[in-house]
């Protein structure tokens, strides 16, 4: 059995993402397997975070969608590299999307690996026509120093 590629150490970052050696290599296509959290790391739920703008414009969506998760996320003590899981709802779901989808993992999340992820295809989002996406995140953070 070959060993797991894995990123963050569980006691700096309060959790570990990896893909298990004997899965395929999720990395290159803008997720991981698994994200394994510390008992003592605190969670947070970040809601739909949608990115605005016209529709047809996807690539400005996603981008301002992750840049409203990292401010969400530094809100809550921490930053977008502290996200262990995406659920990704986009209409209208297609090849094109996902590797904007991707490209975005990787310009917001540099060299590290992407968190886990979930895309799940809809008709139409929320109440605007215009939304093409929505995001929501799972992030973990150590705990406060008391």
């Amino acid at each position: 059995m070959s060993k797991p590629k894995q990123e963050f150490d569980e006691q700096t970052r309060g959790f570990v993402i990896f893909n298990p050696g004997t899965l395929f290599d999720t990395a290159p296509l803008g997720f991981s397997q698994v994200a394994s959290v510390s008992a003592s790391a605190r969670t947070v739920y970040v809601a739909d975070q949608g990115g605005g703008g016209p529709k047809g414009h996807f690539a400005d969506q996603r981008r301002v969608a992750f840049e409203n998760i990292d401010t969400t996320m530094r809100a809550a003590g921490g930053g977008i590299a502290d996200v262990v899981k995406l659920t990704v709802y986009i209409v209208d779901h297609d090849e094109d999307k996902y590797k904007a989808l991707i490209a975005a993992v990787h310009d917001a999340l540099g060299t590290r690996l992407a968190p886990t992820c979930t895309i799940v295809p809809f008709h139409q989002l929320g109440t605007s026509l215009e939304q093409l996406l929505e995001i929501e995140a799972v992030g973990i953070l150590q705990p406060r120093a008391e």
